[in-house]
């Protein structure tokens, strides 16, 4: 088995992050853990936001790792990670679980193994358009579109104490996904109203809202 050491309340801002970006009714009903090189990420997306919380570095973790959470599994992350009042030693399974507990405190959880339904697709289309969209310069169009509805998911994110909340978004193109930063360890991207589908309703009109 492997683990790691890591601080509770770090733990328990990246499952909260992550949640936010896993609701209830997402075709992907849940999130990508992956723990590699003493650095980790939670990966969320519902195919129109993505949110990445990284958690790191990882005390004592040398492995490569790939796990699925559910949305249940994050809640209980963040819960644990809350309530050990200290460090957390995360456990990783032979057969694809985890242990969570606390160094200092008796409180532990234990998540069950998941089969990864998403890897050979999702995930890793999340990544690779997240390098893309970090690589992009900087082009402002001059109209742009959004859900304020996946806009708000971001309203939701923790960041570390004494650093600020402010999203920094990077935009290329009026159909493009925007880049997203907030805090030093929480990137993530949002996918625009495609504006030739929401012009043609008839709330709209076809000059959209202008």
């Amino acid at each position: 088995m492997n683990h790691f050491v890591i601080e509770g309340e770090d733990f328990a801002r990246a499952a909260y992050n992550a949640l936010a970006f896993t609701p209830a009714r997402s075709v992907v009903p849940a999130a990508l853990l992956r723990l590699k090189d003493s650095e980790g990420y939670f990966l969320a997306t519902d195919t129109y936001a993505i949110g990445r919380a990284s958690i790191g570095p990882l005390e004592g973790f040398s492995s490569s790792v790939e796990l699925e959470l559910a949305r249940t599994d994050l809640t209980e992350l963040d819960k644990i990670g809350r309530s050990c009042k200290g460090q957390l030693r995360v456990t990783v399974k032979d057969d694809g679980g985890l242990i969570v507990s606390g160094m200092q405190m008796n409180v532990q959880a234990a998540i069950s193994p998941r089969s990864l339904e998403y890897d050979k697709g999702v995930w890793k289309l999340c990544t690779s358009l997240l390098e893309k969209l970090d690589r992009e310069d900087v082009n402002v169009p001059e109209l742009l579109a959004l859900d304020p509805g996946l806009l708000s998911r971001f309203g939701k994110i923790k960041t570390p104490k004494g650093t600020s909340p402010m999203l920094d978004l990077r935009i290329t193109a009026h159909d493009e996904p925007i880049l997203i930063k907030c805090g030093p360890q929480f990137t993530g991207a949002l996918m625009p109203v495609d504006r030739d589908v929401a012009e043609k309703s008839t709330a709209r009109g076809v000059d959209f809202l202008w």
